[in-house]
């Protein structure tokens, strides 16, 4: 009889535990898995931009001017060409020699006076381009810039001056998202009174050629952080008042912990995170972690 006893408390201890095991089976397996993306936590280094608006400005104007009073016998420029040093721009013709032409002159060129270029560049203002027109001695006749010249004005407000400084490279920025390097040449010593602003003159990397009253978008480093750890901006998550952070870090191959972090540095694609309780390595979801609960069971996308 006892030995009875014993053998249906046997039978029924192994009938309970193994439909408690399989039951258990039953409901991991029912729980449904998101699938989700994620790549390890990096080091690496970072930084933020300050911008400005800027507009292409020549410091340095030749004008070319008439070196005598008279007639413009012949215009060889055009504006927008490009010209060197000493090619003759334009010929002029005396008062007296339009008075008294010779019938002589078979070349007609008693009383020409050639005018040059006192530059290479080209012709950024023409204040005539036909032949006939009377010229005062004094009077511009033309105006060159040369590349070389060639500088961007930012207005700069105050507070920001000292991200500004001095021979600080910076980037040039333009329409089509070209980008030129660029270098701060020369900060004038005033502020404007209304807009407490102060001058910057950048100089573009040699070569550089652009035209003038140009608007530019240029960009500064304004702080950097290196041996950051970084992560992408989809892998941050936040409440709706933005005063809290955490990301989505895999562990055991399956579950998605939430951990609180602090954000760091930004831009455009990486964010720099804080968090003693992170590593390098550690595995975080970057796409698929938007309202996921804490502890949930994920599967990663291959």
């Amino acid at each position: 009889m006892k030995k009875l006893l014993i053998s249906m408390f046997a039978f029924y201890y192994l009938y309970t535990f193994t439909g408690c095991k399989s039951h258990s089976t039953e409901i991991q397996e029912t729980i449904p898995k998101v699938t989700v993306e994620a790549r390890p936590l990096v080091k690496g280094s970072i930084q933020n931009e300050i911008y400005f608006n800027g507009t292409t400005v020549f410091l340095k104007r030749n004008p070319v001017i008439a070196p005598i009073s008279g007639y413009v016998a012949k215009a060889r420029v055009v504006f927008g060409q490009e010209v060197g040093k000493n090619d003759v721009l334009f010929e002029l013709k005396t008062k007296e020699a339009q008075a008294l032409e010779s019938d002589k002159d078979t070349f007609n060129l008693a009383g020409i006076v050639k005018v040059p270029a006192n530059s290479d560049g080209y012709i950024a203002e023409i204040n005539l381009n036909e032949a006939g027109a009377y010229v005062t001695e004094g009077s511009v006749l033309c105006t060159i810039v040369n590349d070389n010249d060639l500088f961007i004005r930012l207005n700069v407000p105050i507070e920001s001056m000292p991200v500004v400084r001095k021979q600080e490279k910076c980037k040039i920025i333009r329409s089509e998202n070209s980008v030129i390097a660029g270098t701060v040449f020369r900060i004038l010593p005033s502020v404007d009174v209304v807009n407490q602003t102060q001058t910057v003159f950048i100089k573009p990397a040699a070569g550089t050629r652009l035209p003038e009253n140009m608007n530019l978008l240029l960009s500064f480093v304004n702080e950097q952080h290196s041996d950051a750890l970084l992560v992408s901006r989809s892998s941050l998550m936040t409440n709706e008042t933005q005063s809290t952070f955490w990301v989505m870090k895999i562990v055991n191959d399956s579950i998605a912990v939430k951990v609180p972090v602090r954000k760091g540095l930004e831009n455009d694609s990486i964010v720099e995170i804080i968090s003693p309780e992170l590593h390098v390595g550690d595995v975080i979801i970057n796409k698929g972690a938007y309202a996921l609960p804490d502890s949930s069971i994920v599967n990663i996308a291959k």
